[in-house]
């Protein structure tokens, strides 16, 4: 059933909300500070920064930023998050009240590439526009129930040659949760992203029939349990230089 599916790396992801007391400039003007110390970290193979983009058709965003760390290993990832490079901007995270619950999220996340026709490595232009969706998983559904339904998710936009069918999508990701953190269970079982070259071509594919029957769907399957089981957001990416 996964045929398309190539596992690849292991990453830590943040997502951050701003306190009251913090604007998104500052919240943006620290990112890029505490990236240039993370971005030490051994065994980092990618590193990317994001900021959510208001409006979108999923609302007001759930966070603000969040950034994404790719290793290629779980045992890469486990060394990193040992080092005084992460303690110390973690206890900084909590020093600034990042960490409270209902500001932060924190996953570690095996990634599986959908290998599409026509694709064949991740997209490192800088500035692309980013599609992250955020499910967790509902009572009802097992791991590979909410694996299920990704997949089945991705296959409504693959034609039969293994091509992608929304115009824009540059590349395609699925996420899935890791048991055992540091930072206890998962607040998402899973995550799917997308990449577009622009903004201005994520929202022509969004305007399109495509796009709309890909919400539909999981509004019939994630959202009707609970509308915060997901979590939509468009973002600005950067890429950070290792």
């Amino acid at each position: 059933m996964y045929e398309l599916y190539n596992k690849a790396d292991y990453k830590q992801m943040f997502t951050i909300k701003c306190p009251a007391d913090v604007t998104r400039e500052e919240l943006k003007d620290w990112w890029f500070g505490h990236a240039e110390k993370m971005k030490r970290l051994p065994g980092l193979k990618w590193y990317t920064v994001l900021f959510s983009l208001e409006p979108s058709p999923f609302g007001e965003p759930a966070f603000d930023g969040f950034e994404e760390l790719w290793f290629g290993s779980l045992d890469a990832l486990k060394e990193a998050y040992r080092t005084d490079i992460m303690k110390s901007e973690l206890r900084d995270i909590k020093k600034r009240g990042f960490d409270d619950p209902a500001l932060f999220q924190a996953a570690w996340l095996e990634e599986n590439i959908v290998s599409l026709k026509g694709y064949d490595r991740i997209p490192d232009k800088k500035n692309m526009a980013h599609l992250t969706g955020i499910c967790k998983r509902p009572p009802d559904m097992s791991k590979k129930d909410l694996k299920d339904w990704f997949y089945q998710h991705a296959a409504r936009v693959i034609d039969e040659e293994g091509r992608m069918i929304v115009p824009g999508i540059r590349w395609y990701t699925h996420c899935f949760s890791v048991d055992d953190t540091p930072f206890g269970p998962s607040s998402f079982g899973g995550c799917a992203e997308n990449w577009w070259d622009s903004l201005d071509e994520m929202k022509r594919d969004f305007d399109g029939d495509v796009m709309k029957s890909q919400l539909e769907d999981r509004e019939e399957n994630i959202d009707v349990v609970d509308p915060s089981y997901f979590q939509g957001i468009w973002a600005d990416e950067y890429i950070i230089d290792l």
